[in-house]
């Protein structure tokens, strides 16, 4: 009786293991209806492209206020609703989540801010460019976020930053900030000189001087006197700088330029830095606190009350921007 039992038994375990296998299947089958309503409407666009994926809902990151966004200019016929991108790699600081507000700079005439606008973040998704694209821009198509905007149709670019802020202001900087600053400056410039002659290896004394020349430019400080300082007002009453470089140590093998934006004190000594040059629109402040948020390309320098935050700022952008509404042409992601 116990043989027949443990026959009748071991007959029926297929019939559980086609049961156990059915059960996934069918949560899968599922999944789109269970998924909240911020990711149920806004599924992947297909398997394979693996262009567009479900918000992962990282945890919210102290950075992600800094961080910036921008709508891509379209043709004049060709007005829609704004989709703002993103740039993260690493998919852990959103810079908005769906519900918040943005504000919206314009630039109708693609050069000068023209106006602002408020909007709302009605849906997010995670932008992951297949490789077949990274392949055809030398590797540096960055993963990001797009955002859909309640804000007109437009073919207007925009540069998106997280909050509602106003129209941005440019205030003379502290008069000591500039020669102060200049000594780091040069310190800085020289270390970013010493990795480009070492790269570009100058065979004769003739090239040598060229290159020396080229990059310290007539006036001998890499460009440090022509840059625009930007007062900004900071905790306790005190008045900062901030400017913007990009230093002319041109690789040949295509290496980025050496690039910064610097925030300094009245004596021109730095407070806080980031790698990437930006164009500084102003300061705002958004809450009247009488400490000023600034204005960028790449998101907002803000103090959160112990420290200047600073956007992530990536040096080839326009990479992604030629590739995030459409692939490169001639490829099938």
């Amino acid at each position: 009786m116990e043989a027949d039992a443990r026959v009748e038994r071991q007959a029926g375990r297929p019939a559980e293991r086609r049961v156990r296998l059915a059960l996934p299947l069918a949560l899968l089958a599922l999944l789109p209806a269970l998924l909240p309503a911020q990711v149920a409407g806004r599924a992947v666009v297909s398997a394979t492209s693996a262009r567009l994926r479900p918000d992962p809902m990282p945890a919210p990151h102290p950075e992600r206020l800094a961080q910036g966004a921008q709508v891509f200019q379209r043709s004049r016929g060709n007005a829609r609703r704004p989709v703002a991108s993103q740039f993260d790699t690493l998919g852990i600081m959103p810079m908005a989540n769906v519900g918040d507000s943005v504000t919206l700079y314009y630039f109708d005439d693609s050069a000068q801010l023209g106006r602002t606008r408020t909007a709302r973040v009605t849906g997010r998704r995670r932008f992951d460019p297949p490789l077949s694209w990274r392949a055809a821009c030398d590797d540096i198509a960055h993963p990001g976020w797009l955002y859909e905007l309640d804000a007109p149709p437009t073919s207007s670019f925009a540069v998106v930053l997280p909050g509602a802020l106003g129209m941005p202001v440019r205030r003379y900087a502290p008069p000591l900030a500039r020669s102060g600053s200049k000594a780091p400056f040069l310190a800085f410039a020289d270390s970013a000189w010493q990795r480009y002659r070492a790269a570009m290896k100058p065979a004769t004394e003739r090239a040598y001087a060229f290159l020396w020349y080229n990059f310290h430019t007539d006036s001998l400080d890499a460009g440090h006197g022509k840059r625009e300082l930007i007062g900004v007002r900071g905790p306790n009453g005190r008045n900062l700088a901030v400017f913007t470089f990009w230093l002319r140590d041109d690789y040949a093998d295509g290496t980025p330029n050496t690039t910064g934006t610097w925030l300094v004190d009245g004596w021109g000594f730095p407070l806080a830095k980031m790698s990437g040059n930006v164009d500084i629109y102003g300061t705002v402040d958004s809450n009247g606190d009488g400490i000023d948020e600034v204005v960028t390309s790449g998101g907002t320098i803000r103090w959160d009350g112990t420290r200047w935050l600073m956007p992530t700022i990536y040096s080839d952008e326009p990479c992604l921007a030629r590739r995030v509404m459409s692939p490169p042409k001639g490829v099938r992601p």
